[in-house]
């Protein structure tokens, strides 16, 4: 694993989106060997991605409704860097709170030089994103655990959240009350503040 390659005894994780998937994997197949786990916008279980479908069935307006359907079915067939970024531009207005948020134009700019691979987009969304299923080993983890949320979160639902730090001994949880999937760039104080907290209070 990159921790061992690397040489290092002691080291946190912070996982979000699909990050997320890979930082509760690690915590349940090497237990206790992150000193924290953070886990920010993810699920334990593809049971809870049923409320995507729906979220999208009531997204306003319509017109990003249907730009963000179109995007999801794209996803199949990327083939560029290019495409890659079109698609997130797309899908960014359902992962924000409020969709027409001045700050997805503002993070877009920032993350221009991004270095999407199209060949992992193709061969997740054929496979089903990674098929998470640990919602039965979460009480595994060892590691002080953090779980992040967004309360307007139409993806990762927040309800998700709460119920995979039930599942974890002993982690603590934090639910953004203006955020939706973008906690770190609908409020980034709050985030690294709380991040913050925890890391230290777990040092």
């Amino acid at each position: 694993m990159l921790a061992r390659a690397l040489g290092l005894e002691r080291y946190a994780v912070l996982g979000h989106s699909y990050g997320a998937f890979v930082a509760l994997q690690n915590a349940i197949d090497y237990p206790g060997m992150a000193a924290q786990t953070i886990v920010s916008g993810g699920v334990a279980s593809m049971r809870w991605f049923k409320a995507v479908e729906r979220n999208l069935e009531v997204f306003e307006p319509v017109e990003l409704r249907e730009q963000v359907a179109a995007s999801w079915a794209r996803e199949a067939d990327v083939e560029t860097q290019e495409d890659f970024a079109e698609l997130m531009r797309d899908q960014f207005p359902f992962h924000f709170a409020y969709p027409t948020d001045p700050r997805i134009e503002e993070y877009l700019e920032r993350t221009a030089g991004t270095i999407y691979a199209p060949d992992v987009l193709r061969h997740f969304s054929a496979a089903g994103y990674g098929g998470i299923e640990v919602e039965d080993r979460l009480e595994e983890i060892a590691s002080p655990t953090l779980v992040l949320a967004g309360r307007y979160d139409r993806t990762c639902i927040a309800r998700a959240a709460e119920a995979m730090a039930e599942g974890i001994p002993g982690s603590e949880l934090a639910v953004f009350e203006r955020s939706g999937h973008m906690t770190f760039v609908e409020e980034p104080d709050q985030f690294v503040a709380v991040v913050r907290s925890f890391l230290q209070r777990h040092a």
